[in-house]
């Protein structure tokens, strides 16, 4: 009886054990199901967040260039008006304006070195890659508008005892330089076509375009000055002189990548 009893008490062990084994493998498996769930919608959630937040920056840098195209359309229509109307407090726009033109400029001249290796002259003829010939240009023309910012804003300040700050003559020459980046944009597709006689036009008309821009903008801060100790034209000159020499210095080190556009042939 006592090895009966043994045997009847294990089998209703191993009964119990495989009751309890049969709710916990189901409550596992439950358990499983759920931790999958909550991933799932842990990706689900992390990928919405992603892309509401690449729809709100894309919404953003649109909105952004539609102000910008706003703002250049008014500069077009009227350049010479509109500075004398608002006076330019755009300055993010300015610098907006100097890194297009700088752009713009840097691809065409680009290409007018890779023109030239094929010209029976051969003038500013160097063999530069495309990252080399494109971002010494881009650098090299944004140092000179800040080089032309600080003649415009040192000027006003001592010449004309006007007190502009560096941004607002920084606004004001960029904003200007709207009407000059359309005609750097037509420059640019005759200096990718490589038609020389008209790449020469376009270039003597873009660089007398941004010395006569800041002649207009040195202007409008003459007129606004109370009392100007000096001659409107002298301070002109001044800013001019200014530019110049910084060309003049710099144009040992940076003459072979613009021989190519000013004299292509």
């Amino acid at each position: 009886m006592t090895e009966e009893r043994k045997e009847t008490f294990e089998e209703e062990v191993n009964q119990n054990e495989g009751i309890d084994e049969e709710p916990l493998s189901r409550m596992s498996r439950k358990a499983s199901r759920q931790s999958k769930q909550k991933q799932k919608q842990k990706q689900k959630q992390h990928k919405e967040r992603v892309e509401s937040s690449v729809k709100e920056k894309l919404s953003s840098v649109w909105a952004a260039i539609n102000r910008y195209c706003s703002f250049a359309f008014s500069i077009l229509k009227s350049p010479a008006k509109t500075v004398v109307a608002d006076g330019f407090s755009h300055y993010k726009y300015g610098l907006i304006s100097m890194l297009i033109f700088s752009i713009v400029f840097s691809i065409g001249n680009w290409f007018q070195l890779k023109a030239s290796w094929n010209r029976p002259l051969g003038f500013g003829e160097r063999h530069h890659a495309f990252y080399d010939g494109f971002f010494v240009v881009l650098v090299y023309m944004l140092v000179f508008f800040a080089v032309m910012v600080f003649s415009i804003w040192a000027v006003s300040r001592y010449m004309m005892k006007q007190k502009v700050s560096f941004k607002e003559a920084a606004a004001g020459f960029g904003s200007l330089l709207v009407p000059v980046i359309a005609v750097s944009i037509i420059w640019m597709i005759f200096a990718i076509v490589n038609v020389p006689m008209l790449t020469v036009l376009f270039t003597v008309l873009m660089l007398f375009s941004i010395f006569f821009m800041m002649a207009l903008y040195v202007q409008r801060l003459y007129q606004a000055a109370s009392e100007a100790p000096i001659d409107y034209i002298y301070c002109v000159f001044a800013v001019l002189a200014v530019a110049l020499l910084f060309a003049a210095v710099t144009w040992p080190f940076i003459s072979e990548y613009f021989t190519a556009s000013l004299i292509p042939l």
